[in-house]
């Protein structure tokens, strides 16, 4: 500690919480130390990285491992700060702020200066708004990179790649249909890490020089607690990120961040985390990715009831018991099955009508389901109708990373193409994932950009493109903007059909006596289907019966045919009840894509439906008037 006098009073400080906390007049420092290690807190004017003041941690003055003092009175914003620990200078894990950091990208050479880095003093922003609760039934979920989402030039932000910049982009997901934004992490991750970190085993030659990989995504070592400072355009990453959240909120969507944890992440730090985020800018839930003894304490959290938990799988008897479930379902699991499962029958493989037909109807009661077409991780929507071999050369490593399980067919042509025969094949194949997502019965998730047919040119791992290729596409071309109005429109009917995303799955069976069970699957016969291992053709039933909407009246009867086969198959089409006819919503083979409601189009007959090769049709039961007669 300096001779000079401190403008504070050195106070015994309260160990049981880590970090940094505002006290009635100042703040409570507390930092766990491993026995035997020296260290001190270190204090900076702010902007200044010369210590203007160290107080020394005395072992002898510990709880246990934690040192822990109060420095009164002290005002937010006008003081930095480090730990020295056995004499290396270093960021308190549990930092709310950082400086040093606002610039994206920015390497962290050994001539940088130990004290570039240091943590801010924060203030705590006052939020307008609480979570919002929405049932998994009713979600639809846009997942994005903060930086990517609006980094490119055609974004039209003007904070491109920022939450600001998010926040001007609210109006565009309100229009699309969304009702959460899952962010990719959003905390202070360090995308240039260091050297011994990047060495991968599977290099022609380990000993060779490396460049520095840019980890764009955020998927390792980070500071949890800290709004990540290159993701803001103001020079308070913690007022931008709040002000982001609130907006989200106001327009009736909710907020979801992802927190990636090594595997060796201490339970009580996990927890720590995710009742910062929650309990101080009000978030609406995490996606948890990574593996640990922590997922059993976390679902059973009481704060995180009714917070939103995605996870890869939960052990819903486990943690609730048998044939119980909660109140508030929560807990989600990430639906990875749905994405193989369903790439498969869409591009026309033996053997997956039985498992497709399961996967759109999944929706236990204990747990929601979020099913994805892609995500991050893998190729784009339009990636995977237009390649078939990943092309990651840009990364760097030899194409030897990423996965090369994707279940994608390139429609006849490897990449880009001219011929129009093919280009229009991948767009039907498109808006057919986008039926089958949007009228799946759990929670549908959209990756950044699929709407819009973005691509990252084959790479199916970009997790170290900054640029074009890890970016939002937002051009406007006419293919682009013609899927983009056909995902709305699956969006909208989706909403305006209950029966489409029920709070429970169907049972398969008539159990309310409305005449037809609440689910019910046809073929070339109306009551009889042979889900055979060579089949590609779906025929479901949903009961309008079952499907209830705002004002109490019963949802139309759907029915919706699948044919991932080359050839046209007919289904049968069962009979309604009293004066009603079946007529079509939806076409995937029709570049229109959806009728206007009231608008369908009539069918020749009543009895049974022509399905074209490789096409998804939504039929609606309506009443007849003398115009179809």
């Amino acid at each position: 500690m300096t001779k000079r006098k401190m403008p504070w009073k050195v106070i015994q400080g309260e160990p049981f919480r880590q970090g940094i906390t505002r006290t009635d007049n100042g703040f409570n420092f507390a930092l766990r130390v491993p026995e035997g290690k020296e260290a001190s807190l270190l204090l900076y004017k702010k902007g200044s990285n010369k210590v203007e003041y160290e107080i020394p941690l005395p072992e002898e003055e510990r709880t246990g491992e934690v040192s822990a003092v109060k420095l009164e009175p002290m005002e937010a914003g006008k003081w930095e700060y480090n730990y020295r620990l056995d004499g290396e200078v270093k960021p308190d894990v549990y930092t709310r702020s950082l400086r040093g950091r606002e610039r994206f990208g920015a390497p962290m050479s050994e001539n940088d200066g130990e004290h570039l880095i240091r943590g801010v003093l924060p203030e705590k922003p006052v939020m307008k708004t609480k979570p919002l609760c929405i049932p998994y039934e009713d979600s639809v979920i846009y997942k994005t990179h903060v930086r990517g989402f609006t980094k490119q030039k055609g974004s039209g932000a003007r904070n491109k790649g920022t939450f600001a910049g998010v926040e001007e982009k609210i109006p565009y997901l309100k229009k699309l249909g969304i009702t959460a934004v899952e962010l990719m992490p959003v905390y202070e991750f360090f995308e240039v890490p260091n050297h011994e970190e990047l060495r991968l085993d599977y290099r022609m030659d380990p000993k060779a020089p490396m460049a520095p990989v840019l980890n764009y995504w955020g998927y390792g070592p980070a500071l949890y607690f800290a709004p990540k400072a290159s993701f803001a355009a103001s020079s308070d990453p913690i007022a931008e990120f709040a002000h982001m959240v609130d907006g989200l909120h106001e327009a009736g969507m909710e907020c979801i961040l992802e927190f990636y944890f090594a595997p060796n992440t201490n339970a009580g730090l996990v927890l720590d985390v995710l009742h910062y985020w929650m309990l101080t800018f009000k978030v609406d839930g995490f996606h948890l990715m990574g593996e640990g003894n922590w997922i059993p304490l976390i679902a059973d959290d009481p704060l995180l009831k009714k917070t939103k938990l995605f996870f890869l799988g939960y052990d819903t008897t486990q943690i609730y018991g048998e044939n119980k479930r909660p109140k508030f379902r929560n807990l989600g699991e990430y639906n990875l099955s749905f994405q193989q499962d369903m790439r498969r029958y869409l591009k026309g493989d033996e053997g997956c009508v039985e498992t497709a037909a399961y996967r759109l109807r999944r929706n236990p009661a204990a747990c929601g389901q979020i099913n994805f077409f892609a995500d991050h991780d893998g190729f784009t929507m339009a990636d995977m109708v237009t390649y078939e071999q990943k092309h990651n050369e840009e990364n760097g490593e030899d194409n030897r990373d990423g996965s090369n399980m994707n279940f994608t067919w390139n429609c006849g042509v490897e990449g880009p193409t001219r011929k129009r025969t093919v280009l229009k094949l991948r767009e039907k194949q498109l808006r057919n994932a986008w039926l089958m997502l949007m009228t799946a019965q759990g929670t549908p998730m959209i990756y950044g950009g699929d709407e819009r047919c973005n691509t990252t040119r084959g790479n199916n791992n970009s997790y170290c493109q900054d640029n074009e290729v890890g970016w939002v596409d937002w051009n406007k071309n006419r293919s682009s903007l013609k899927m983009l109005e056909f995902v709305k429109s699956c969006i909208a009917f989706r909403n305006a059909h209950p029966v489409l995303h029920m709070k429970e799955e169907p049972r398969l069976m008539d159990y309310k006596s409305y005449g037809a069970p609440d689910l019910s699957y046809h073929g070339e016969r109306a009551w009889f289907a042979q889900m055979e291992y060579n089949s590609r053709v779906l025929g479901a039933m949903l009961c309008g019966e079952y499907g209830r909407k705002q004002d109490g009246t019963a949802d139309d009867s759907l029915y919706i045919a699948c044919n991932m086969h080359w050839d046209p198959h007919e289904l049968a089409l069962p009979t309604l009840k009293g004066e009603k006819v079946w007529r079509v919503a939806a076409d995937s083979d029709s570049e229109q894509g959806f009728y206007p409601a009231g608008e369908e189009a009539e069918l020749s007959s009543q009895r049974k439906i022509m399905i074209p090769p490789r096409t998804v049709m939504v039929l609606i039961a309506v009443e007849s008037s003398p115009s179809m007669e």
